[in-house]
This record gives C-alpha cells, sequence and structure tokens, in this order.
C-alpha cells in the first residue's frame, strides 16, 4: 500500500495527545449516519490527502480535487476523455502537501508510469512546475514513502521506494539499473528531483524491502517498514524503523543513524501507521497483524512506540539492529492491558467481530474488513468535525465522534472522546461547534477541561497484584488523585484527574510473598562482565530462591545467576560473566515462579578515546577536558555527562611540578581492568605580564591583561577575572566578563569589561586583579608607569620615521607605475602581434606531405612479434631472435620437451595450470604476461589449438566478473587470458596490418616529423613550436626566420657514376642548431639522391668558406655565447650570419625519420631556444624594443595545435577509416569471429543491455590492439620514436578511444587542450565505430571450417620462426616453482590420474638433464 505523509497537520481541533492515535478508529466508531463518499470511475482509490479545505484523491491515472462535501471542484490529471484505469496497471503510489515561504502549496504526485514519474504542482492553481521521472517505485505492488523537508532554506524530499523485487519485471518495462537495485532511500532537492551522493543515499543489502511511511520528528526522519519475505506464512522476522539523521547545513543531505526492530508480539506486517505529538514528546502508532491468513480475533493489533526512545536505540547494522517493545496492549473488549518495561511498556488494541446490527454502523463495517479481510481504513485528515478516509474503492466522509450515543453527562464525559463533551446549555453530550455558548467557562467541556470533575472509566480490574488475563493492574503517578469504589460485579470505578499516565508491570502472586522489581543498574557493561550491579524493588528478603535468568540473542541456553547478596528489602546485587558483545534479555525469578518483566541489558566493547579537547592543561589543574570516543557509559572511574556514552568531561588533576610538554596517561577503570585512553600534555602556568585598567568609559570598567604566549591554547570561557577594592574597611569584589583573547608573536591580550551599577566609587589605588584558570588563581601586578616616559621619548622619531616612509613609498609608486605602463604597452603590442600571426598561419598555411616516401620499412614478422609479446623485455626479445636450426630431428629426439609439448596441448591440463598459477598470490601481473607470451610462442604452430583455450579461458573470465561488473571486462592486462588474447590479436592480424594499415600509418609518422621539424625545435628538450601535444609545445621561441642555404656536397667517394660534387638548396631556420641543420640538409641530399650512399652525420662535417677564410661551423665552439649563470647556449646557423657563402652539410637519417632532437647528451651547462629565467627576464635588444622586456604567454601559442592538427587532418582521418572500414565488405576473420563469440556469450548470459557488448569489442580489439600499435609505431616499422612524436601520438591514441566510448563528452573552456582538438570530429567518428560495428554483426557467421582454415594457414606461415624450446622451458620454471600447488591441485580433481604421472615424469627428465649439467 502506497503511503504518503504530509508535513503540516490538517486544520481541526488538536485531540489529547494520548488518545490522537485512536483517530481512524473513532471516526469509524462514530458511525454518522448516511456518510457521503466519492468513487474513482474505473480504477481504485490509491491516496488520498487533505489540505487548504480540500480533499485530494489519487488512483489510477487520475487525480481529483474534492469539496468538502465530496463533489468534485477539478479533475487535475488527466485531461477529459480519458478514464482513471487508463493504462492498465497504472496507480498513484506518492501523494504529497507542503507550503513553502509565503503559503504557496505545493503537491507533488508519484505514479507508476514512466519508470515511476514525480510531479510537482503549485496549488491552487496546479500549475506543472516539475516533471522528473524514476523517483518513485513503478511497480504496481511496490511501496513508495515520502516527506518534504527543510533545511538551510532549502526543500527536499526524502522518498522512501521499492525499486525492485525478486521477481521478474521485465515485462513491465520497470527494470532498475544494475547500480538502482539496492537502492532503498534517496534525498532529492525540489528544484528538480534527482538524487545526488553529497545528499544521501541509502542502499539495502539483501532483502527487497516495503515501505510503509515517512515520518519527520525534529531533525530525524523515521521510515518504518518490512522485508517482502515477511509476507510469507510463518515468517516471524519483525518489522523495522529506519532511522535517518539530517546534517549540518553546510553539509546538508541526510545520513543513516541505524535501524531498530518494532516488536508487536511477533506480527510482520505493518498495515498502517501514524505520528502521534504532545509538546516534545511523541509517540509513533501502528496497526500489525500476522504474515499467516488465519482470521483470528488476534491476528491484528495496534502498538504504540516513543519517538525519543526509536531514535536513542537505533543501531547502524543492518543485521542485528537493537529491539524495542511497544508502550501497552487493549483487547478485544476494549480493555487496556498496561505493562511497564523500563519505563517503557506496550500497547496493544485486540478487537473483536462485532455484529453488523450494532448501532456503530459504519465502523463496523471498518472493523469487520480489518479483522477478516485484512484491508485497512486509509485515514486522510479531517476537515473541521468531518474525517475523510479510503475504504475500498471509495473516499468516506465520517463525523470525528458519535457524541449523541452517550445519554448522561457521566456517560459523556467517562467515554473519553476527545471530542465529545457536555454542553451545559443545552444539557447533552455534542460536539464543541454544536453547543451554544461553547466558549464560555462551563458552557462545553470534556475529559480534558474539567480537572473538578470526577471522570468515571469503567474497566475490568482484578485483585491487587493478581494476574487475570486479559485484565491489568496500574501503578500511577504519586501526583494523581486516586479513588476506588468496589462493585458487587467485581467490577472497580476508578476516578482520576484529567491527563493521567499509566506506569505499569505484571506480577504472578500476591503482594506479600512476590518480588516486585523496580529498577537493574547499570545496563551497560563490557564484555569483561561485572562485579557487582544493583537490583531496585520490593520484598526481597521475604522471597527465597532468587535468581537472575540472562538470556542472549546468539545463545542457546540461558545463564542463570544466584543472587550474590541481599542487601536489604529492596536492594540486591549479583555478579555478571564475561561474554560476547551482544544485547541480552535479563530477568529476576524468585520463589520457583515466573520472571518478572524483562529488560535489556547490553554488552559492549571495552570503551575506547578517539580524541581529547584540550589536550594541555597547567600543572595546577582544574581545566575542563573533554574525552571523546565510545562506551563511556561502562566506566567506573570518572563522571560523565548523564546518558552520553560517547564523551567525558571531568577536571586534570594537579601535578607538584611539569617540566616544558610532560606527558601523562589518561587509564580509563573499566571494573578492576585499567584501559589506556590518551596522553594529556602538561605545561607550567600561564604567566600574567601586568594590566591596563582603563576608567574613561564610565560607568563601564575595562581591563586589559598581558600574558606571556604559551602552548596552553586557553579559550575565554576558562578564564575567571575579578577585581578586589576597599570601600572603607570592607573589601568588594567585582568579576568581569572576558570578551576575548587576542594573541600576538610577542604577547597575549585579555580584554574584559564590567559595566558598573549604582553610584559606588572605587578606590583604584586599593583596587588588585586576580586571574583564575581551575585550581590556578594568580594576582596580576598593574603596567609601570615609566613605560608612559618611553612613549613621549619616541613619539617624536616615529612620527619623523613615517613621514620619510611616506615620501620614499610615492616616489617608488611613480616609478613602478612608469614601468608598469611600460610592460603593459609591451605585452599588448606582443598578444596583438602572436594572435594575428597565429590567425593567418591556421587560415593560409599549408604542408606539403611527401606523396613518395619509397619503401616502407616494415619490420619482419619474428620482430613485430617479439616487441608485441615483450614490449618491456629486451632480453627475452633477444633469445627468440637468435636463428632457428633448418632442421628439428634434434628436437624431436628431446623427449623431455616432448613430453612437455604433449602435456600443454592437454586442454584440460592447460587450464587446470593457468588457473591454479592464478590463485597463487606472488604470481604478478608480469608473470601473467610473460606466460601467456610463452604460451603464445609455444603454440604458434598450433593456432586453432591456442584458440580454443582462448575461448574456456575467457568463459571463464566471464563468471569471475559477472557478478560485479561486466563493463569491466577485458578491460585491463591482470590475467593471462587478457595478455593471451592480445598476443592471439597481433598474430590474427599482423596481415591485415602489414596489407592495410601499414601504408596510412607510416604516412601519419612521417608526416607529423615532417609537420614538427618545420618549426623551431629546442634541441636539449625536443620540444617543438609545432606540435599536437601542450606538454611539448615551445612557447619560448623568440622571432625567427627561413634561411636558404646552397650546400655543396663534394668529394664523395661513393658517387662513382655521378658527378664529383652537387649544390644542393636547403631551407633551414636561423634558430636551428648546427647538428639540426646537417640532419635537414642530409634528408634533403638523401631525397634527391636516394639512400645509395653510406653516409653518417658524423662522417661530414660543416664549413662556411668565404674568400677570406674557411671555418668549421660547430654546436659549440670557442664562439658560444656564455649566459650570467655559466650556462652556454649552442651555436645556430644565426649565430655565424652566413651570407650566400659555400656550406658543406652532413646530416643524420635514422630508420627513415628525421631526429627532432640531437643524440648527443648535452647537460644542465647548455641551452638552446628555452632561456634559464634569469636570461629569458633580461630587457630585448633592437631597436624597435629598447629597454623593454619581451613576455611571452604560453596560452598565445595553443594557435600552433590547431595547426598542427588541420596540417595531418586528412592523414588521421584516412588511418582510422583503415581501421573500421570493411574493404570489399569482409572483415578479418580474427575480428568477425571473436565479436560472434562475444555476442554469443551476451546471449548465453542473458544481458541485452547492447552497451555491454559494444564495450567487450572496444577493450578486446582497439583497446587491447589497436591502441597499441598506434602508440608505438616502433612496434611496426624499423624506426626510432623519439618522446615527442610519442606524445604527439598520443594525443592521436586518445581521439581514437573516445570514437569507441560511448560515454557523452561535456567538455568546457578548462578542459584539456588533447581533448579540445578532436572535440568536434569525435561525434561523427562515434557514428562510423557504431556503423562498423553493426556491419561487422550483419556479415554471415563464419563457419567452424572457415575459421580453423585460416588459423592453420597462419600457423604454417610462422614455422620455425621461434625457437620453441626456449618457451617451453620458460614455462616449465613456472610449473617447477608452483609444482607442489599444481600437484595438489590434479589430485583434488577427477580424471587426471594419467596427467599427473606425465607431469612427474617430464619434471624427472628435466631434473635428470639438470645433473648432467645440461642447459
Amino acid at each position: 500500500m502506497a503511503v504518503s505523509h504530509r508535513t503540516e497537520p490538517a486544520p481541526m481541533a488538536a485531540p489529547p495527545p494520548a488518545l490522537s492515535w485512536a483517530l481512524p478508529l473513532l471516526a469509524a466508531l462514530a458511525g454518522a449516519a448516511g456518510p457521503q463518499s466519492f468513487e474513482l470511475p474505473g480504477a481504485p482509490i490509491d491516496n488520498i490527502e487533505v489540505s487548504g479545505g480540500a480533499v485530494l484523491v489519487a488512483g489510477g491515472s487520475c487525480l481529483y480535487e474534492l469539496r468538502p462535501e465530496l463533489r468534485p471542484r477539478r479533475r487535475v490529471v488527466p485531461a477529459a476523455g480519458q478514464g482513471c484505469g487508463e493504462p492498465p496497471g497504472m496507480r498513484s503510489n506518492l501523494l504529497l502537501h507542503y507550503e513553502e515561504a509565503g503559503g504557496v502549496g505545493v503537491l507533488l504526485t508519484g505514479w507508476t508510469q514512466d519508470g515511476g514519474a514525480c510531479q510537482v504542482w503549485e496549488q491552487p492553481s496546479y500549475r506543472q512546475r516539475l516533471n522528473q521521472s524514476e523517483v518513485v517505485s513503478c511497480l504496481p505492488d511496490g511501496s513508495t514513502a515520502g516527506v518534504v523537508f527543510q533545511q538551510a532554506g532549502a526543500w527536499y524530499l526524502a522518498v522512501a521506494a521499492t525499486y525492485s523485487t525478486s521477481a521478474d519485471t521485465n515485462h513491465l518495462h520497470c527494470e532498475p539499473s544494475k547500480s538502482d537495485k539496492e537502492t532503498v532511500i534517496t534525498v532529492r532537492s525540489m528544484v528538480n528531483l534527482k538524487s545526488k551522493e553529497e545528499l544521501g543515499i541509502i542502499k539495502r543489502r539483501e532483502e527487497p524491502l516495503h515501505f510503509v511511511d515517512a515520518l519527520q520528528w525534529g531533525d530525524h526522519l523515521f521510515f518504518p517498514y518490512y522485508t517482502l519475505k515477511a509476507r510469507l506464512a510463518n515468517n516471524t522476522e519483525p518489522p523495522s524503523m529506519a532511522v535517518l539523521r539530517q546534517l549540518g547545513p553546510s553539509d546538508g543531505g541526510l545520513t543513516l543513524q541505524g535501524h531498530v526492530y518494532l516488536d508487536c508480539g511477533c506480527r510482520s506486517l505493518i498495515i498502517s501507521s501514524s505520528l502521534v505529538r504532545q509538546g516534545e514528546r511523541g509517540w509513533w502508532v501502528g496497526v500489525f497483524r500476522h504474515s499467516h491468513n488465519a482470521k483470528a480475533w488476534n491476528s491484528t493489533a495496534v502498538c504504540i512506540f516513543g519517538m525519543e526512545e526509536m531514535k536513542e536505540r537505533a543501531c547502524v547494522s543492518w543485521a542485528f539492529p537493537s529491539t524495542i517493545p511497544a508502550l501497552s496492549e487493549v483487547n478485544n473488549d476494549t480493555i487496556i492491558h498496561l505493562r511497564s518495561f523500563d519505563n517503557m511498556g506496550i500497547i496493544q488494541l485486540h478487537m473483536g467481530i462485532h455484529k453488523e446490527t450494532s448501532p456503530e454502523g459504519l465502523c463496523l463495517v471498518a472493523v469487520r474488513f480489518l479483522m477478516v479481510t485484512f484491508k485497512f481504513p486509509v485515514y486522510g485528515g479531517c476537515i473541521n468535525s468531518m474525517c475523510y478516509c479510503i475504504l475500498w474503492f471509495q473516499v468516506r466522509r465520517i463525523p470525528v465522534a458519535n457524541c449523541g450515543r452517550f445519554a448522561s453527562e457521566q456517560e459523556c464525559l467517562s467515554a473519553k472522546d476527545p471530542y465529545c463533551g457536555w454542553c451545559s446549555f443545552n444539557q447533552r453530550c455534542t460536539l464543541k461547534e454544536n453547543c451554544t455558548h461553547s466558549n464560555s467557562i462551563n458552557g462545553w467541556y470534556n475529559i480534558s477541561h474539567a480537572p473538578d470533575k470526577d471522570l468515571k472509566i469503567l474497566l475490568s480490574f482484578p485483585a491487587k497484584y493478581q494476574v487475570c488475563t486479559p485484565s491489568f493492574m496500574c501503578v500511577f503517578k504519586q501526583d494523581l488523585k486516586l479513588l476506588i469504589k468496589m462493585y458487587p460485579s467485581a467490577m472497580k470505578s476508578v476516578f482520576l484527574s484529567a491527563g493521567c499516565f499509566y506506569s505499569c508491570c505484571l506480577s504472578a502472586q500476591p503482594f506479600h510473598n512476590q518480588i516486585f522489581i523496580q529498577s537493574i543498574e547499570p545496563l551497560w557493561i563490557s564484555t569483561l562482565g561485572k562485579s557487582e550491579i544493583t537490583v531496585k524493588g520490593e520484598n526481597f528478603t521475604r522471597a527465597s530462591g532468587i535468581k537472575l535468568i540472562l538470556t542472549g540473542i546468539t545463545g542457546c541456553k540461558p545463564d542463570v545467576i544466584k543472587v550474590r547478596n541481599v542487601l536489604n528489602d529492596t536492594q540486591m546485587t549479583f555478579a555478571l560473566p564475561p561474554t560476547r558483545k551482544e544485547a541480552k534479555s535479563i530477568c529476576i525469578q524468585a520463589n520457583g515462579k515466573k520472571c518478572s518483566p524483562p529488560m535489556t541489558l547490553h554488552y559492549v566493547s571495552l570503551p575506547s578515546c578517539s580524541r581529547i579537547t584540550p589536550n594541555t592543561s597547567w600543572i595546577s589543574g582544574g581545566r575542563k577536558i573533554t574525552t571523546t570516543g565510545r562506551n563511556f557509559n561502562v566506566v567506573d572511574s570518572v563522571s560523565r555527562c548523564p546518558g552520553n556514552a560517547s564523551e567525558y568531561h571531568y577536571l586534570t588533576p594537579s601535578l607538584s611540578h611539569a617540566t616544558e610538554g610532560k606527558v601523562v596517561d589518561m587509564m580509563l577503570r573499566v571494573d578492576t581492568t585499567f584501559i589506556p585512553c590518551v596522553k594529556l600534555h602538561y605545561h607550567p602556568d600561564p604567566v600574567f605580564i601586568n594590566y591596563q585598567l582603563h576608567t574613561e568609559l564610565d560607568p563601564d570598567l575595562e581591563l586589559k591583561i598581558y600574558k606571556e604566549n604559551d602552548n596552553l591554547n586557553i579559550s575565554k570561557t576558562e578564564v575567571e577575572v575579578y577585581l578586589l577594592y576597599m570601600t572603607g574597611a570592607q573589601t568588594k569584589k567585582i568579576w568581569f566578563s572576558v570578551q576575548n583573547i587576542t594573541k600576538k608573536p610577542d604577547r597575549s591580550t585579555i580584554l574584559c569589561k564590567f559595566k558598573r551599577e549604582g553610584t559606588d566609587k572605587i578606590d583604584f589605588s586599593t583596587v588588585k586583579v586576580f586571574v583564575k584558570l581551575g585550581n590556578f588563581e594568580h594576582e596580576v601586578k598593574p603596567t609601570s608607569s615609566h613605560i608612559y616616559l618611553y612613549v613621549l621619548i619616541l613619539l617624536p622619531i616615529v612620527v619623523g620615521v613615517i613621514i620619510a616612509a611616506f615620501i620614499v613609498t610615492r616616489y617608488k609608486s611613480k616609478e613602478l607605475t612608469r614601468k608598469q605602463s611600460q610592460q603593459l604597452e609591451l605585452l599588448e603590442y606582443e598578444i596583438r602581434k602572436e594572435i594575428r600571426e597565429g590567425f593567418a598561419e591556421l587560415q593560409m598555411d599549408e604542408l606539403d606531405v611527401v606523396d613518395s616516401f619509397g619503401t616502407v620499412p616494415f619490420l619482419d614478422y619474428k620482430h613485430f612479434a617479439l616487441r608485441t609479446f615483450f614490449p618491456e623485455s629486451g632480453g627475452f626479445a633477444s633469445i627468440f631472435s637468435e636463428e632457428m636450426p633448418q632442421s628439428r630431428d634434434q628436437t624431436s629426439k628431446d623427449e623431455s620437451f616432448n613430453m612437455l609439448h604433449a602435456l600443454i596441448c592437454n586442454k584440460n591440463f592447460l587450464v587446470t595450470l593457468i588457473h591454479t598459477l592464478e590463485k597463487q598470490k606472488n604470481f604478478s601481473v608480469k608473470d601473467r604476461c610473460l606466460f601467456a607470451s610463452f604460451l603464445t610462442i609455444a603454440l604458434q604452430t598450433k593456432l586453432v589449438y591456442l584458440t580454443h583455450i582462448l575461448e574456456v579461458l575467457t568463459r571463464d573470465l566471464m563468471e569471475q566478473s559477472s557478478n560485479v561488473q561486466p563493463k569491466l571486462l577485458l578491460r585491463r592486462t591482470e590475467s593471462v587470458v587478457e595478455k593471451l588474447l592480445t598476443n592471439w590479436m597481433s598474430v590474427c592480424l599482423s596481415g591485415f596490418l602489414r596489407e592495410t594499415i601499414g601504408e596510412p600509418f607510416y604516412l601519419l609518422v612521417t608526416t607529423l616529423n615532417q609537420r614538427i621539424n618545420k618549426g623551431p625545435v629546442d634541441a636539449i628538450t625536443c620540444k617543438a613550436l609545432y606540435t599536437l601535444n601542450e606538454d611539448w609545445l615551445l612557447w619560448q621561441v623568440s622571432e625567427f626566420k627561413t634561411v636558404t642555404l646552397n650546400i655543396i656536397f663534394e668529394k664523395i667517394p661513393e658517387n662513382e657514376s655521378g658527378d664529383a660534387s652537387q649544390t644542393i638548396q636547403v631551407n633551414v631556420l636561423d634558430c636551428d642548431t648546427i647538428g639540426q641543420a646537417k640532419e635537414k640538409s642530409l634528408q634533403a641530399f638523401f631525397n634527391k639522391n636516394g639512400f645509395l650512399y653510406g653516409l653518417q652525420l658524423d662522417e661530414i662535417g660543416l664549413e662556411l668558406v668565404s674568400e677570406e677564410q674557411q671555418r668549421e661551423l660547430l654546436d659549440i665552439d670557442g664562439s658560444s655565447e656564455v649566459m650570467d649563470d655559466g650556462i652556454r647556449k649552442l651555436n645556430t646557423i644565426g649565430h655565424y650570419e652566413p651570407s650566400r657563402t659555400h656550406k658543406l652539410v652532413a646530416v643524420c637519417f635514422i630508420n627513415g625519420s628525421l631526429l627532432c632532437c640531437l643524440d648527443v647528451d648535452y647537460s644542465d651547462e647548455h641551452c638552446h631556444l628555452i632561456l634559464p629565467d634569469s636570461e629569458a627576464n633580461k630587457d630585448v635588444k633592437g631597436a624597435g624594443h629598447k629597454g623593454k622586456q619581451k613576455f611571452k604567454v604560453k596560452e598565445m601559442y595553443l594557435t600552433k595545435l590547431l595547426s598542427t592538427k588541420v596540417a595531418i587532418h586528412a592523414v588521421v582521418e584516412k588511418l582510422f577509416r583503415s581501421i573500421w572500414s570493411l574493404p570489399n565488405n569482409k572483415a578479418p576473420v580474427a575480428i568477425k569471429y571473436f565479436f560472434d563469440f562475444l555476442d554469443a556469450q551476451a546471449e548465453s548470459k542473458k544481458i541485452t543491455d547492447p552497451d555491454v557488448v559494444h564495450i567487450w569489442k572496444t577493450n578486446s580489439l582497439p583497446l587491447r590492439f589497436w591502441v597499441n600499435i598506434l602508440k608505438n609505431p616502433q612496434f611496426v616499422f624499423d624506426i626510432k620514436k623519439t618522446s615527442h612524436i610519442d606524445g604527439c601520438l598520443s594525443v592521436i591514441a586518445q581521439a581514437f578511444m573516445d570514437a569507441f566510448s560511448l560515454a557523452e563528452q561535456t567538455l568546457g573552456k578548462e578542459a584539456p587542450t588533447n581533448k579540445l582538438l578532436y572535440a568536434k570530429d569525435i561525434p561523427l567518428y562515434k557514428k562510423e565505430v557504431k556503423a562498423y560495428y553493426k556491419a561487422i554483426r550483419d556479415l554471415p557467421p563464419l563457419t567452424t571450417a572457415e575459421v580453423e582454415e585460416f588459423l592453420a594457414q597462419e600457423s604454417k606461415k610462422h614455422e620455425n620462426e621461434f625457437n620453441e624450446k626456449v618457451a617451453l622451458f620458460e614455462i616449465y620454471k613456472y610449473i617447477v616453482k608452483y609444482y607442489d600447488e599444481i600437484i595438489s591441485k590434479l589430485e583434488r580433481e577427477r580424471g587426471f590420474e594419467e596427467v599427473q604421472k606425465q607431469l612427474q615424469q617430464v619434471k624427472a627428465l628435466f631434473d635428470e638433464k639438470k645433473k648432467c649439467k645440461w642447459h
């Protein structure tokens, strides 16, 4: 049943709190003749709310506003013409009303459609403010309970709902996401109704829950609920109350305080709920029933619980919350059965099935529904004297009371009906509004307004201290008047004053020998036990065989403890044994009779301290210390605040002496055990220097006390200051109010004030000032008068210094302003220039891509595979690179390797071996990757078998991941199968990579090198002006220009057929170092003549030849510039200022790509374009900017990133599309096979979310293979990858992966540039990727024969590529390392007896070789 909670009470006369819980029953019992009703057309009514003089009803898809007489005022939703039963299955599960500031009414409605939609309406116009889906439960039988509360001026909705059940709800289109299945309570802002973690999200751990109501009590929220399994027959798990606490205004939101079981006589279901308030006290009233369907008279009960008690007893644990009993019981004759347990009792209301012909009328139908059909009227609220409730399909309008049935004043007042009173003018029992002159003093009075009237209540009341079910006895408070009269029928009339309260107990024997238990102290002890607990009561000396029965929640047998000492007739003691931490039931048994009413005894952990405030004290002691921790209520030795188990407040003891920082250990005594708590630091007593007393503010006195600084951190609340002065022979005292304590570097000042009242004159010559801090009390001396003389002497000097400082400061300020103005002018000029040049370059600059770059330098398959298998293990790559012998006869004769190879080819053994190795703690991720690579090489010629192993291991990995988060499958390389998949893709896609992707990929690397070298490149750091990566951006570059050099190559011995010398034009930059110029020159020579000449950079020099001299050009020579801090700047082309003379340049061409930075490792004592900070701030040389500084801002050069991206964009797109396109509408066999395999696994596991399969495919191919290739071109080509190229390729690889991501990118202005560069291209790439995946899925499935034929061809291609013996021996090393674990696993599994023998034989053969010194 969906329940909504109102934040404001209904506008009606407030009933007495002790009886207001009975409003729904009393309204039904009133039985007004001919109650009006209202029905929804075509749907049952789900919710009702009374607000603003109107009745709101919701059911099906309809929301109506009714007038008080139940006539429709308006139909809010849906529009006219649609029935309330359309669409079928829709129902209302939330109806909430509250008022915002200014009296603006707001209504919340929740529906099962749209995943549990919630709408916010403004009243009375019913303008829809908000419509948010997935707020309430969308299940037809799901529960929703909500409460609106205000915090820090903002409104929030706390909603508890059944978002999921164990049943299949896919057919209802109401299946929550994986992250929401456990959610039960969320806190949402009324601005957008969206839940956030910081506001509060409470999740369940086990069973789905059914919430009945939502209540607000102070700063706590209460949610009564029971588990859905409680509906099953014979289920006795009690319902619970979840308690949430509001956080502070700065934090916002709610946090879970805990849960408490609601004990109502083993009844496991709650069918109704309401809150009773009386000032600062409150009670929750619930109607409970058993889970079985037996229609017995006691199946249903009303139980009442104290709000404060539930708040205090709430336990954070879901598994073992505290159990709280209710307050009292009421049987079927409405005879109240009262019973007290530790000042809280139980009240249960049992009602029999009355005849429908009785005068009560409508009440009988309500009671009949309650008891026979277990349907309870849903109470909506009252307007004036009429109440409204839902009864089946109708809204009923019922008077709050039927007062006319009471004929006399005695019957009227004895009925205790809060709405009925005696009307003196009419002389009949009426409602207050129906009585003439009801506002006069004696015009109308009821039980709460007639203290001088004897109110007669008829109860079944047996003899004193005698039990007779269903009857009771009561002990009333002493301040109540009590008169008992005997009647022949054994009934008693109890006369008591208005507002009586019951505190009751049961007994089984007459008064003279039955013990009477009042209290047991303490009820909280530690797990060490307690040597003495005190029981207070009566008749202890008259009883015999007194025992204490201690029953635990988890124990099977109770502990029986004999009385330790009966002190007197009212006190006795027991000793409790140590036990585990739990709550136990404790009762006292005497004379072998029935045990006393049980109380709850809590065994808790030993107390512990977490913090001490403050943690220092002066040696005189008396400082108030607060220690926080837990379970302080079981400590014996230190006084504490009552009722607080988490704080101690105590005064520090004094010490005879203490040096600076003396540490004292504070101990807690629990029974006879001392437990270390915290450390307290003692410091010497504070030193007060002097004081100043100001009397100019008469009648106020201001006192300043000066104190030496110390480590005590004294607060103003700890300081007490008083003043003594003489009036004649009498001494008077004035207490000052400490305003604040100001701490300065040299001393602290305590400011005190006192406001004089009266005309008493103070003789200031007799004044004495005292300061009191705890036990420390000290007289403070006044300030010496010599200070005034010093002030008079120093004052002229200070004034002169101030004037001089003012003049100097004013002059320097003008100079600074002038310099700043010049700097701003230069900065503005530079910014304008750089922005204009960047814009022009972006629009006009083009990159001449070399279309013909000769033969692509592919690596052979062996080196490609080894670099992919062992990216970080060069040693293994060298071992496997050894040439294989042409004949395999020697290997075939090696019996040990043959047997090991045969073992590995046993699928069951290999899978078991891998799983066993992965379970070993010291089998690291590196070991797993190496093992997978060795296995790939060992089975290089058996790819069909390797593929079967890959399938089995992948299925096993899915079984491990599906229970946690399936989207994380294959995301990392942390298992053997994940590395095995990487190797398998590399083997199977090597041909596709070489034939289709290789050429565009090499073109990208070449184009990127060419673009980088078009602009300045710092030879030391390799940073460049043209780049894709902001981290590699050279923004400190000064102005540069292109220099065209005529290079003469002469005396080349290899060029026998050509000319003896050649002249080549080379474009270099004036900021290029000599080494960079050599590289560009040699590249130009190779482009013209090809790579037939074995020229090396270190073989050829560069000389500047003129008519006067011939000079060799070097990066560093005697003419190199030396900075102030000793750093030498590399020589550049501009340094030598070449004219159109002759130069010979030799460059170094390595693996087909230019080096962006030198191979020479220069030390920190050299620089190129990036100057040291001391030099960068120097004045710029030149007439145009003489005396001005050159400002550089990195962000001005970010356009260089965009220009580089534009220049290579066509090459990047060509590479991307060559990867995710299908040439001839045919996908590589390996990709099609593995994607179909993933689709089949998702279907077998009933994974319907397409995003999961998309992520699996992305993790297995792009993330696992293509990104690895894109970031490492040296895996594919015989080239050297520089750090700069690596940074640029990382940006391209990131864009590539973003194209495969399903997450929508939300980029702002502060986003990283590597994301912003391709932000506009990613949406198009994502569409192409989805089309690529769809095209592969739509291709006809491959047959097993086609896949095996492809794998067999690939195996045949790579025969004799690797030394398989090395791989087998490496695998054997792992087997030997974990041999015992592997053998143990094989022994536990069935069917591995023969395999176990073979493994032992293999080990024996290898051991024999080891003895023979075989390596």
